[in-house]
């Protein structure tokens, strides 16, 4: 692991390349330039739709488009980068997807998305049980993210203490084909075509991909192809309609585990001995439709979508008794809302009120992995998770004020079918119900400064894998698991000028029953899960964005979290105090982005993650690193075609940290190394 001392050495390279390389831009673009003035910016995610200055809670935007032609398009990390409490881990493990954590929610997630909302093109990708992933996300066609960084049930429900909100690629002013392919470190190769296709009345985008690459470590190899279809009609003066059709391939994914300090140290690339003997890793195929619907008479706005999404996975993990698995999912789901105006010539009140029904059935048969290969069935069941939720959103704007109300009830049941009856019948139901408000108040102290304030709750289920996850091993639910509950109370300043911008949060939130991960002695490599009695995070976060002239852009951000448990207490020990597992102290950002009007694109970036613990005793600490990546693509035209060469390198100072740490790990078996220093290339074709 990186010590501090060589944190600050990271430190001081990244800022002298900063200063030396964009110093030199910044001089040979001293000619006066145009003012360049903040777009409004309409929040999406916040359903009722409302511009990023007058909404009173914390919210991150990114456009991509041309800007990103440079990046390698691998991980969804180098999208997310410098959202302030926005944490990431596990970029480099495609066996158990990113693991993505925003104020904490979501940091004890073993695989894929936990706590976090996401939701694509308007359709939710998130199940009902709130498990996510980002492994059938095109990254080649992303235009757009939205983040809210705080608790969001009474708009979306189940695991909301956070929302991501991508946009991908639907508009264009002609006809386009883009070819591109790449190579890089560790024999990534990666093919993508990309084409659109439209008229007057409606656009069509197609996009395929094939990634391929042998990973940093020893067994960690992976193949993903994807293709993905998504059209946008005009039906009428005020309809529209739009469709998207998502499948993902992924044939191999191998996971080489997780290693302790010491094997650390003798060989960053080392797979864990037992994850090679049983042949770890997993295989999903993925497909996912909806159609959205969008009727904008003059008094009204409807919005109405349904989708389909099946799944089947199969992995096998690092034990023989239920070590093989096999989980065909399919789940769906329906909502609608209508938004109206009262007095709408002076825009003083709007409201909105929806419902939405899920339903997710996943049927699960575990087996014994005989070093690879697949013996008796030892576990097989019917999980399902069924969801119906309605809510009401209420916005006023009376002067400086503009006032924000919420609130959602939902219905939840939770149900296991057990079909392998040699152990005994371990059916069960569970039903929850939940209410969740959310209040919030923005005042505009002037053109440029605003101040809000808001209160919010939300709650999170344990998702079905974690429910499956019984200590007892017997099937069924593990019948001690609570839903996790929490209360945000946060605060915020905007400073907004031409070409500069500045937003800071304050947040307290108090959280009840928090799903921690742990492992035990007598079933080693099973992950279970367990209740904290309570915890308290205190934060603070920055952000802001500088525009040197109409080429160069820098922003940066800081997010401060105290997170610590108040009442935890197991017969292994008193966790009272502590830190909780997973989540920097600190966490900061640096990026620089020259776009000349030539088409050459800079972008210069580096993060500083502060010291956090590996296991909730606080024994075991993950150290402080800087982590920089440097990429430049050149825009070339040559008479109705554009040809763009790109070039990168990850972790340019060659930091050693470790890419994911697997909290409550079970003999040590905390860490999987991050790669060093590695390259990529491509070229972009368009048509």
């Amino acid at each position: 692991m990186i010590v501090f001392s060589r944190s600050v050495y990271g430190i001081r390279l990244s800022l002298l390349f900063f200063t030396l390389f964009f110093g030199y831009i910044a001089k040979a673009q001293q000619d006066s330039v145009p003012v360049i003035e903040l777009d409004t910016v309409v929040i999406e995610a916040a359903r009722l739709q409302v511009s990023k200055d007058e909404l009173p809670a914390s919210v991150s935007v990114k456009e991509f488009g041309a800007v990103q032609q440079n990046l390698q398009q691998l991980t969804a990390n180098d999208y997310l980068q410098g959202i302030p409490g926005l944490f990431v881990l596990n970029s480099n493990n495609f066996a158990q997807d990113t693991r993505i954590s925003i104020r904490g929610f979501g940091a004890r997630s073993a695989f894929g998305i936990r706590g976090v909302r996401l939701v694509i093109d308007g359709i939710p990708e998130t199940t009902p049980d709130g498990q996510g992933q980002v492994d059938n996300l095109n990254l080649g066609l992303i235009e757009r993210i939205e983040v809210l960084r705080g608790a969001s049930s009474s708009l979306y429900g189940n695991a909301s203490g956070g929302v991501i909100n991508v946009s991908t690629k639907s508009d264009f002013t002609r006809d386009f084909v883009e070819l591109s392919s790449a190579i890089g470190s560790y024999n990534f190769q990666t093919f993508q075509a990309i084409a659109g296709i439209g008229n007057k009345k409606s656009k069509t985008v197609l996009f395929a991909n094939r990634t391929t690459s042998d990973g940093f470590r020893a067994n960690s190899r992976f193949e993903t192809n994807q293709f993905n279809l998504r059209t946008k009609w005009k039906t009428g003066d005020k309809t529209g309609l739009n469709f998207q059709l998502n499948y993902t391939d992924s044939p191999i994914a191998q996971d080489a585990g997780g290693i302790t300090q010491e094997d650390v140290d003798m060989d960053r690339t080392l797979a864990r001995d037992r994850n090679v003997d049983f042949d770890t890793g997993e295989s999903v195929r993925q497909f996912k439709t909806g159609v959205a619907l969008q009727w904008r008479p003059s008094k009204l706005n409807v919005n109405s979508f349904v989708y389909y999404s099946y799944r089947d996975f199969a992995n096998k993990l690092p034990f023989s008794f239920g070590g093989a698995v096999d989980l065909v999912r399919n789940y769906w789901g329906h909502g609608s809302n209508a938004s109206f105006d009262f007095f709408k010539d002076k825009g003083l009140l709007t409201a909105q009120v929806g419902y939405e029904l899920a339903s997710q059935n996943d049927r699960r048969t575990r087996f014994i992995n005989d070093l690879g290969s697949l013996g008796d069935v030892t576990l097989q069941q019917n999980e399902i998770f069924q969801n119906l939720g309605a809510f009401a959103i209420l916005q006023s704007k009376i002067k400086k004020w503009i006032f924000r109300g919420g609130i959602r009830y939902d219905n939840n049941i939770l149900e296991v079918e057990d079909t392998f009856l040699e152990n005994g019948d371990a059916s069960d139901r569970i039903v929850l119900n939940t209410i969740n408000p959310s209040v919030g108040l923005r005042f505009k102290v002037d053109k440029n400064q605003s101040l809000f304030a808001n209160f919010a709750t939300s709650f999170e289920t344990p998702v079905l894998s974690e429910l499956s996850a019984n200590p007892n091993d017997d099937g069924g639910f593990n019948r001690n698991l609570n839903e996790q509950t929490s209360t945000t109370f946060e605060g915020g300043y905007t400073y907004s000028k031409p070409k500069f911008r500045l937003e800071t949060t304050v947040f307290y939130i108090e959280t009840e029953d928090d799903i921690v991960p742990f492992e035990l002695e007598a079933f080693p490599d099973r992950t279970f899960f367990r209740n904290a009695g309570s915890a308290e995070r205190f934060g603070v976060e920055v952000a802001t964005v500088f525009w040197l002239n109409n080429t160069i852009r820098f922003n940066a951000s800081y997010a401060w979290s105290r997170f610590t448990y108040n009442r935890f207490e197991i017969p292994l020990g008193n966790f009272n105090g502590n830190r909780l597992p997973g989540i920097p102290e600190h966490l900061a950002f640096l990026q620089g982005l020259y776009r000349s009007q030539k088409g050459l694109v800079i972008r210069w970036n580096m993060q500083y993650r502060g010291d956090f613990f590996a296991n909730d005793s606080n024994a075991v600490t993950e150290a402080s690193a800087v982590i920089s990546n440097l990429s430049v693509s050149q825009k070339l035209s040559f008479d109705g075609w554009n040809l763009s060469p790109y070039f990168g390198v990850n972790n340019l100072f060659d930091t050693q940290y470790n890419d994911n740490v697997r909290l409550n790990a079970f003999g040590g078996r905390f860490f999987e190394p991050a790669p060093g220093i590695n390259v990529y290339g491509g070229l972009r074709i368009s048509l």
